[in-house]
């Protein structure tokens, strides 16, 4: 574990960053940059901590940003559009957040000479089918006008901005590709936050075709524990690592069954046609992250979702 360092998290206020910000605050000073639209943090003890200083603001301020991010060692940019229905409600919006506020990042973390920028795309360039998909795989984008894909091109394309800042200004960064990431605190769109509290409330958990969509899911915890095997790695200039849990592998009806099981709810399970184009498997390939970083996924599916479910209980129990 990184320690006596000053990060900046962009989007540190959202799910992934919350946990983020847990795991790193002790030992660092951490600066978390958001425009507080998913708030996380606020269900931690984070926002009033000595080690954090939080910046209200947008990526696409490029004028705060660079302010920010002055003093800063490492910059870990997760500030972006995502969500298919957050993506659908405003392609516009999507490119505009994802592809010019990731160059306000690097452009204020390559003045600062920052020491590296780890960045987060998403494993929706793999496209509509992959398994066991590496890094060094033949990505798939879907065609023009299906908004789903306008938010895998944008994170595509950060992926070679890192790349290029990296060439140009000798910038170490890591582009990290996320599997289904689920758990305590998701505030944003999710699968396994949807029917958990769907389940929890007893109302109809929705499965859109026929269920039989297969997803590997990674537990939070597990993939902040991949992360932070990146702040320590030298691993040269630019370099891409899957992130996630193979060994928690499911079709969409086996989760929401397992979700029903463990929060013992009569929700009932109803079909609907998917509303754009799907995905009919995404399961990684992470040999590169356990050989270069050590990463092993510990928490099964049963297990994360025990956790996740009791969150959700407290949360809904604490409104009530």
């Amino acid at each position: 574990m990184i320690s006596g360092k000053r990060l900046l998290i962009t989007g540190g206020a959202g799910f992934i960053g919350s946990h983020l910000v847990e795991a790193l605050v002790t030992d660092n000073h951490v600066v978390v940059y958001d425009n507080l639209h998913r708030n996380a943090l606020q269900y931690t003890k984070m926002m009033d901590h000595p080690n954090v200083k939080l910046v209200c603001g947008d990526v696409l301020d490029r004028q705060l940003l660079a302010e920010a991010m002055k003093g800063i060692d490492i910059c870990i940019h997760a500030a972006a559009i995502a969500g298919i229905y957050s993506v659908g409600d405003s392609p516009l919006r999507t490119l505009e957040v994802n592809l010019l506020g990731t160059v306000n990042a690097f452009e204020a973390a390559a003045a600062q000479k920052v020491s590296k920028v780890i960045e987060f795309s998403t494993s929706e360039v793999y496209g509509p089918f992959v398994y066991r998909g590496a890094e060094t795989d033949r990505l798939s984008i879907g065609p023009t006008g299906e908004r789903r894909w306008t938010y895998a091109l944008s994170k595509l394309a950060t992926e070679h901005f890192a790349y290029a800042y990296s060439v140009k200004y000798q910038l170490p960064t890591i582009s990290i590709r996320p599997f289904n990431v689920y758990g305590p605190r998701q505030v944003g769109e999710g699968a396994v936050r949807e029917m958990i509290l769907r389940a929890l409330r007893a109302e109809d958990i929705v499965v859109y075709n026929d269920g039989t969509q297969v997803r590997s899911w990674c537990f939070v915890q597990d993939f902040v524990d991949g992360l932070l095997l990146t702040l320590e790695a030298d691993l040269g200039t630019h370099t891409t690592f899957n992130l996630g849990n193979p060994q928690a592998t499911v079709t969409v009806f086996g989760l929401a069954e397992a979700i029903l099981r463990l929060t013992g709810s009569h929700s009932r399970i109803v079909f609907r046609p998917h509303p754009g184009p799907e995905v009919e498997m995404r399961v990684p390939d992470i040999g590169r992250a356990a050989r270069d970083l050590g990463f092993k996924a510990q928490i099964g599916l049963e297990e994360g979702l025990r956790r996740s479910i009791q969150w959700y209980r407290k949360l809904l129990d604490g409104a009530s």
